[in-house]
């Protein structure tokens, strides 16, 4: 099994867009500095919104979970199983005397290992990034958050945030597997997969609109039944000072996890899957 891990590792290494994920990083991170120091001309730093070197880690990671993280995600599930599988390369694996199963924990753990890296890398060079437009600052305002955070707690706040939001992509990852499992294409894998996250995008704002009006009104969880609000606010919320639904949303997050990880697994180990 750790033979099959270090030959699928070094199979995503050698293709250029893993390389090109990490070659963006740097500029990435720049070009997100540059529009929070833009951001903080009209915001107070009282507010939650403006942006200091030891708070920056966390803006940038709320404002790119979502979409950045998410597609790079997709990308490596979709090149690692969909695409494979449309050239028969997984068919010359599959030659080797490793089980189905072996295959699809084997390429889930080599994503997982490169995102962990990469998300390691992005909270590393962050602080960095942050240092060249950022002054550090003894009282922090993080949202939900009523008073000011100083520099030790907002470290720990900010490495909670990072723990957390890596296991909203392991909840993510199950579904772009499935997705990339049952596709026979890469555009079609993508394409289910951003529409997906796209719905997943959409229904609390669905669902803010038909029970707009409700008495009492409808309980805050309902929102949280999406993966995408759990990205975006759930995890600030979790770590507020009041700290809500974090048993909730670790909940949901495994629901997805299991049920998608269950039905990726059943389809991939199917007998005709490579016939």
């Amino acid at each position: 099994m750790i033979s099959l891990i270090a030959s699928e590792w070094g199979r995503l290494w050698s293709r250029k867009i893993t390389w090109l994920l990490f070659a963006i990083l740097p500029i990435l991170l720049l070009i997100t500095g540059n529009h929070y120091l833009g951001e903080n001309d009209g915001i107070t730093p009282g507010n939650p919104g403006f942006t200091a070197w030891d708070s920056f880690p966390v803006m940038a990671l709320s404002n790119q979970l979502m979409t950045v993280f998410n597609m790079i995600l997709l990308l490596l599930f979709v090149f690692s199983i969909t695409e494979e599988y449309r050239t028969g390369q997984l068919r010359m694996v599959m030659i080797r005397s490793y089980s189905f199963s072996q295959l699809l924990i084997a390429k889930w753990i080599t994503v997982m290992g490169i995102m962990l890296l990469f998300h390691g890398l992005y909270f590393l060079l962050s602080y960095v990034v942050g240092g060249l437009f950022f002054d550090s600052s003894p009282h922090l305002f993080f949202p939900y958050y009523q008073d000011p955070i100083g520099g030790g707690p907002a470290l720990t706040y900010t490495i909670r945030y990072f723990a957390l939001a890596f296991l909203t992509l392991v909840a993510v990852s199950w579904l772009i597997t499935f997705f990339a499992v049952i596709s026979q294409s890469t555009t079609t894998a993508i394409g289910i997969t951003l529409g997906f996250l796209l719905i997943s995008f959409g229904y609390p704002q669905i669902l803010q609109t038909f029970t707009k009006g409700l008495n009492p009104p409808l309980d805050a969880k309902w929102y949280f039944l999406s993966l995408t609000q759990i990205q975006t606010e759930g995890i600030a919320l979790a770590l507020g000072q009041t700290s809500k639904f974090l048993t909730f949303n670790g909940g949901v997050l495994f629901v997805y996890a299991f049920a998608f990880g269950t039905a990726a697994y059943l389809f991939f180990t199917k007998k005709d899957r490579f016939i």
